[in-house]
């Protein structure tokens, strides 16, 4: 809506500035024009009298100013191209998702006016500029201005005049101007979008339309305004429908810069967003939503991953920086060094050969383990843990072309949480582990993003404010010295342990007609622990305690009658699952098993 009030108001505006147009302008006229914009905007009063005339709708002031000037043949070309820019500010805010501040109308003209002064300056180049604007040639186009940052701006300018070349031809033979009178905009405004709905639910006429402009064809767009009797609008229909076909030979000059490259996750856990799957924000637990894990062991960082920032090569790092249980910063921001960065596959490189099998692949790695072979390539990173994204991006050259596939890094978390293991010397099942436990430790997670060795290019790439970490171990588990047991190897990944007290007490005798089961599971993030026994006429279940988080323990008591078990052997099972997460995995539960004889 905005872009078509936009199109259509500044051919009224630019009527009431500088009345109907009646020079007979030609793509000759295009360089004075050029150097008429260079001349304004390098002059900072010009420039301001020309946005507050444009801004006020000031016939009068912008009358002087041409006069001034002496610009009297450009005056449309003039207003039609500072016009657009104000209208573009203005739909940048209209059409903002939240609200935003009006850009500052004399800076954008300045900047927009120094790219056309660039591209005048080039003697040799501007000419064949004028002429691909004009032939509507893209690729020609397209290579003249490259794709940095005054392409679009010079697009918006070709657009301006381009389109007053099209559509003065078209209307000449329409001499009637509707009133541009500030009590008749509204009015008018009705009646052209109520004529343009009617064109849009005829059969053929917009395209009819579109194609007598995009042909200049003055004979068939006049045939046609005056069948659909619009003709009090040749000028608003003409440059709605030819700067719409003018922007969209922008995108292809123009490309939209490619997606910024943004850290959106930890393995499959979206960390922000609508329905984020991390309690990561400030004041959240830093553990997953709904299932409450902590994250631990080498977490795959993920989001999207671009080849450029800014339309330079681009290359990133990932920041740490500790935080308390409510994401509190308890520390400054740590760059991961290579050292902390697991072999990560960043994705694949593609080639055309032009002969069978036709395609020739490779993968792309961070920190590959041991030498490359034939099919390896490396990205390279520096010692401060900057890694350069790939550039190769033609898949018929010989280059090749590098494809993404989002993963940035293989995040050691173990580099993070070095605390020691926890040592569970003398605990015995039944009772409860080494007090108190080894709490989780909070880190914020940041991927920095920069043009490769340009420092001052360095910005934010996507932030976690914080997750949950666990990364401890557990040594010295002895599990039933009395059956089958003994100490364990270090490393646990958390306490389980189940023994049989009338074992205890008597090793390798039988169970009567009593059996007590001892157990204990501990972990911050126990999940739930339960016991089962198999053997004839089983499987057997227990009733277990009422459940505590971390440090559970305690005996179970058999839902069944043990005096009337079979005389033979049973296995009793503990099984204890753990609330962790690598981001794309859970750990496998933990188990403890025990053997006896029924007598």
């Amino acid at each position: 809506m905005c872009f078509w009030l936009r199109s259509k108001e500044c051919v009224l505006e630019c009527i009431e500035i500088c009345g109907p147009p009646t020079a007979a302008l030609t793509v000759d006229d295009v360089p004075k024009f050029a150097e008429l914009v260079a001349k304004i905007t390098g002059d900072e009063e010009l420039i301001e009298q020309l946005a507050d005339t444009i801004r006020d709708r000031d016939a009068k002031g912008f009358a002087s100013l041409i006069k001034q000037l002496q610009a009297e043949r450009y005056c449309h070309f003039l207003c039609h191209w500072a016009c657009m820019i104000h209208w573009r500010l203005v739909c940048e805010v209209v059409c903002a998702p939240t609200p935003v501040p009006l850009p500052s109308f004399v800076g954008e003209l300045a900047a927009a006016g120094a790219a056309v002064r660039a591209q005048l300056q080039d003697t040799t180049r501007f000419p064949a500029l004028i002429k691909a604007a004009v032939a509507q040639d893209c690729q020609t186009l397209a290579g003249i201005l490259g794709q940095g940052g005054n392409c679009s701006w010079i697009c918006e300018w070709i657009c301006s005049w381009y389109c007053i070349l099209v559509c003065l031809p078209l209307c000449r033979v329409f001499t009637s101007v509707p009133s541009s009178l500030p009590d008749t905009f509204i009015a008018e405004m009705r009646a052209f979008a109520q004529a343009a709905s009617q064109l849009a639910n005829r059969e053929g006429a917009i395209a009819s339309l579109v194609d007598a402009v995009a042909t200049q064809n003055a004979e068939a767009y006049a045939a046609l305004l005056k069948a659909f009797q619009v003709e009090r609008f040749c000028m608003q229909l003409c440059h709605w429908i030819c700067f719409t076909i003018c922007r969209r030979f922008c995108t292809c000059v123009c490309p939209p810069p490619s997606l910024f490259p943004q850290f959106t996750s930890i393995g499959v856990y979206d960390y922000d967003g609508v329905t984020p799957d991390i309690n990561s924000s400030l004041g959240g637990n830093g553990l997953t939503i709904p299932d409450s894990r902590a994250f631990f062991n080498t977490l795959r960082l993920n989001g999207i991953l671009t080849q450029t920032l800014g339309g330079l090569p681009m290359e990133y790092r990932f920041e740490t920086q500790p935080t308390d249980a409510a994401g509190n910063p308890l520390g400054p921001w740590s760059p991961v060094l290579p050292a902390q960065i697991a072999q990560t596959l960043l994705g694949h490189w593609e080639h055309h050969i032009g002969v069978s099998p036709f395609i020739e692949t490779k993968k792309y790695w961070v920190n590959h383990a041991g030498p490359l072979g034939p099919g390896d390539l490396a990205a390279s990173i520096t010692a401060a843990g900057w890694i350069q994204v790939p550039q190769e991006n033609n898949f018929f050259a010989p280059s090749g072309a590098f494809s993404s596939n989002g993963d940035m890094i293989e995040l050691i978390t173990q580099s993070l949480d070095s605390r020691p293991h926890a040592d569970e010397t003398g605990v015995v099942a039944g009772s409860h582990a080494a007090f108190p436990l080894v709490p989780d430790v909070y880190f914020g997670i940041r991927m920095r993003v920069r043009q490769q060795g340009v420092p001052l290019s360095e910005t934010d790439g996507g932030t976690c404010v914080h997750i949950a970490v666990d990364d401890v171990l557990y040594d010295n588990i002895t599990l039933h010295p009395d059956w089958d047991g003994g100490l364990q190897p270090p490393g646990q990944l958390g306490v389980c342990m189940l023994d049989i007290a009338e074992l205890e007490a008597h090793p390798c005798g039988q169970i009567g007609d009593t059996l007590t089961v001892l157990f204990t599971a501990a972990h911050p993030n126990l999940g739930s622990a339960s016991i089962t026994m198999t053997g004839p006429g089983g499987p057997f279940a227990f009733t277990m305690p009422a459940f505590t988080p971390a440090d559970y323990f305690g005996t179970a008591t058999p839902a069944f009658t043990v005096s009337a078990l079979k005389p033979c052997a049973y296995l009793v099972t503990l099984q204890v699952n753990l609330l962790l997460t690598d981001g794309d995995n859970f750990p496998s539960p933990l188990f403890d098993q025990i053997a006896f004889c029924k007598s």
